[in-house]
């Protein structure tokens, strides 16, 4: 097996830039994930699906949104991509989201990993990938109060 590892370091997008570049912002749970190839056979992607258990911005098309993101693993294949920070089961998340390649209720986190926000006790946290520029434009590590206090005041 063949493996290679590049880092992606990204330009860091703050919450009211991926509020104002995003159609659906969600906050909900991750009911599963499941890995896949995708259509052209070439890479794999995950599916999660996601119990929304509130719409901060947007209008609801369902209550369960399948969010589709580069990396997973397939048999004993695995692709892991370092500016995504997966989605795992039974993890409640805020999600900012753009429609996807499939129409309907599929989606992709605007900004890849930027575009998700682990809930933990009241925090909302981010992870998985590098930024460059200043760290502080970047809500991390903040009330989950606070970041939806952001999300309505830039979605006005």
């Amino acid at each position: 097996m063949l493996a290679s590892s590049v880092q992606a370091t990204m330009i860091g997008l703050s919450t009211e830039k991926l509020t104002r570049d995003s159609r659906l912002i969600v906050m909900g749970k991750v009911q599963e994930v499941r890995s896949h190839w995708d259509e052209t056979g070439q890479k794999i992607e995950s599916t999660a699906r996601v119990q929304v258990e509130r719409f901060l911005k947007g209008d609801p098309l369902a209550r369960v949104l399948q969010v589709v993101y580069d990396g997973g693993e397939v048999g004993e294949i695995g692709m892991k991509v370092s500016d995504v920070s997966p989605l795992e089961r039974g993890e409640e998340v805020i999600l900012f989201l753009k429609q996807g390649a499939r129409p309907g209720t599929v989606y992709r986190m605007v900004g890849k990993g930027q575009g998700k926000y682990r809930l933990e006790n009241g925090i909302a946290r981010k992870s998985g990938f590098s930024i460059v520029g200043d760290p502080q434009e970047i809500d991390n590590n903040i009330p989950v109060s606070d970041l939806i206090e952001k999300i309505q005041k830039a979605d006005r």
